[in-house]
């Protein structure tokens, strides 16, 4: 999934570590402000609407990439 030498850069732990947090800020936005922002862009507030899943499956997207790339530099490093 990820070439070695990506492995082992330095920056790969930074990169995923920074994956990890902005698909957790991208699903707790998702989900808690929705209903402050949906208002002013006219768009329901309820769970079944597009933003609301979209929202939710780029923060897992991005979680789940990070979890890959976290569990390949562990396996590298060991």
């Amino acid at each position: 999934m990820f070439p070695n030498d990506c492995v082992n850069s330095k920056k790969s732990l930074p990169s995923a570590l920074f994956l990890l947090s902005a698909g957790l800020l991208v699903v707790s936005c998702g989900i808690v402000w929705q209903p402050a922002f949906a208002p002013l862009f006219h768009l329901s507030t309820g769970p079944s609407d597009f933003v609301h899943g979209f929202c939710f499956g780029l923060g897992l997207t991005l979680e789940i990439a990070a979890v890959a790339m976290l569990a390949r530099i562990r396996a590298a490093r060991s």
